[in-house]
């Protein structure tokens, strides 16, 4: 199911080494999406969606996929299997989000998001400090 991928990330980019740099991966993963959700005030089902959705859905899922590309330094193929999306799904999701970044309030939103999963990402067991 998508929505497994959603809430239950895979470490498939192959990163790290070993069962404790996946379970790293999977916080990191579960920590953007609860950020997401938190902040759009949207469901994992509704982020996992096979259809686009709701407009405020769409732009939530694109979010989403934006941090996890930008925060996360995840590929964009690595994005778009956890996403159940194709990968230039998951680059228009990056490209609109930076285009919408030129809005000041937008802008704002978006790195205040990007401050809290830093925030909550150093905390991890494991996170380097200046991370």
């Amino acid at each position: 199911m998508i929505g497994q991928s959603v809430v239950m990330p895979v470490n498939a980019s192959g990163e790290g080494h070993g069962r404790r740099a996946g379970i790293r991966q999977g916080r990191a993963d579960a920590i953007v999406n609860a950020c997401v959700m938190s902040a759009f005030d949207v469901s994992t089902e509704e982020i996992a969606l096979e259809s686009r959705g709701p407009a405020p859905v769409a732009l939530a899922r694109q979010v989403a996929m934006y941090l996890h590309h930008v925060e996360l330094r995840q590929s964009l193929t690595e994005v778009a299997s956890r996403f159940g999306r194709d990968r230039t799904t998951v680059a228009h999701a990056c490209r609109t989000v930076e285009d919408r970044r030129d809005d000041p309030a937008f802008d704002g939103f978006i790195g205040a998001l990007e401050a809290a999963i830093r925030s909550a990402r150093a905390l991890l067991p494991g996170a380097r400090s200046g991370a």
